[in-house]
């Protein structure tokens, strides 16, 4: 028995890739935005977990004095290890960069390569201490128009455990610099033209040993469904000349 809820789909004898969702979303964010069948045509086999106090695993409940994206990267390879999956490729989408990033560096030789969408070297929120007290305390006030637009991102779901994500908020961060400098996965980092994590995307990209940064067409919103993302991702799975 896994502690995420999972879903499986693609090829089973094929490479497998794990996708991490981001924060107030679910894992049916990758099929509304054509990365499930995209990759299924490609041949992969495809593990896309809730993360703890997200959708389906809003049981999970992240302990109080852990970090979230260290603790989930540990629960997902514990509960990969449980449905038999050895090697695997991971991408994450936004706060799920960190989970795949803390994958990557607890167990780098399991983790075959990494993509990272709408991310860079910094928090994954804006203003993340205002929507943390407003997920945490209903009657608090939300002043910045960033902090409430995620407030309402993460009531929009009711299954969502609003303290958890109030967590996930206050405290998700990326491992340290020094151990994704020690990575030597390959690494495709994807920003959208108009994504805010453009500008500090190259810091991150230049923290790893193997990195390829892309931009393609759109914004934070809109970036995870490009075209082109997609098919420069299955590109990059099927270890193909990427662009």
């Amino acid at each position: 028995m896994t502690i995420l809820a999972w879903q499986r789909g693609g090829a089973p004898a094929g490479p497998a890739v794990v996708l991490a969702h981001d924060w107030g979303s679910d894992a049916a964010s990758w099929q509304d935005a054509g990365w499930i069948g995209a990759l299924e045509r490609a041949g992969l086999a495809l593990y896309v977990a809730d993360l703890p106090g997200h959708g389906e695993s809003a049981d999970v409940l992240v302990p109080p004095d852990a970090e979230p994206a260290a603790w989930t990267a540990a629960t997902m390879l514990n509960d990969l290890h449980r449905l038999g999956v050895a090697g695997f490729s991971v991408a994450g989408h936004g706060a799920g960069c960190l989970v795949a990033g803390h994958a990557a560096a607890r167990a780098p030789e399991r983790v075959a390569r990494l993509v990272l969408v709408g991310c860079d070297d910094g928090p994954f929120l804006a203003e993340r201490d205002e929507v943390a007290t407003a997920l945490a305390d209903p009657a608090a006030s939300v002043w910045h128009a960033d902090a409430a637009a995620a407030v309402a991102r993460a009531r929009k779901d009711r299954r969502h455990h609003l303290p958890t994500l109030a967590h996930w908020a206050r405290q998700a961060q990326w491992p340290a610099a020094a151990r994704l400098g020690a990575l030597r996965t390959p690494v495709l980092l994807a920003v959208g033209s108009d994504d805010p994590h453009r500008r500090g995307a190259p810091r991150l990209a230049a923290l790893f040993h193997d990195a390829h940064l892309v931009t393609v067409p759109g914004d934070a919103g809109s970036l995870l469904a490009a075209p082109e993302l997609v098919a420069t991702v299955v590109a990059f799975l099927r270890e193909l000349p990427v662009p």
